[in-house]
This record gives structure tokens, C-alpha cells and sequence, in this order.
């Protein structure tokens, strides 16, 4: 695989990173689930970060998550994060697999 998808918890960035000079884009996929006032985790959030900047370098995307240890939108405490790394061929997106799932802290 061509490409590297990574988050980092401190200020929610999620990173594309391009390692081929085979002219194509790469982008991660995310998701964020939070957990309730019951204890039960569920999808809050997706979204793809894309990077077009050329070969051997890295883009990032800012994004707003709650903390794991802070109450959220579902009253709960608890949110985490995990992403996949995917090259854009032409309409023949190659992905691997999903990360483990990354708490927000």
C-alpha cells in the first residue's frame, strides 16, 4: 500500500500520508463513536481526509472530537477514533484495513 492514514488524538488530526510517485491522490477514512449514559458505544462521526500534494509527503485535517474522558453529545463519557489509509486509482480505490480504535485523550 502507498499510503498512510494516522490520527492524533492531541488537537484530533487525521493524517494522509503519500509514499508512491504513481501520480494518484490518497486520502483516510475515518469514524468516531462516542458512548452513552449507558455504557454503549455507537458511530457519531465519519469522514474522509484527502490529499492531493504529491508523492513522499503528508497532508492533515483538523477536525473537533470530544475527549474520551469528557461528557458528550450523548451523556455520556468515552470517545474513540479509527482510520484507514486508501489510494485513489482512477475510480479503483485500493484501502487497507481499519486501525485499531485510538481513544480520544
Amino acid at each position: 500500500m502507498a499510503a498512510t492514514g494516522c490520527f492524533k488524538p492531541y488537537g484530533d488530526v487525521v493524517f494522509a500520508s503519500d509514499h508512491s510517485p504513481d501520480g494518484n491522490s490518497v486520502y483516510t477514512l475515518w469514524q468516531n463513536q462516542l458512548r452513552d449514559s449507558t455504557g454503549t458505544w455507537g458511530l457519531y462521526r465519519k469522514g474522509k481526509c484527502s490529499y492531493s500534494g504529491g508523492s513522499f509527503s503528508m497532508g492533515s485535517c483538523n477536525k473537533e472530537m470530544y475527549e474520551h474522558s469528557s461528557r458528550n453529545a450523548w451523556g455520556g463519557k468515552g470517545s474513540k477514533v479509527r482510520v484507514k489509509a486508501c489510494v485513489a486509482d482512477f475510480g479503483d480505490d485500493t484501502c487497507g484495513s481499519w486501525s485499531s480504535w485510538i481513544y480520544n485523550d
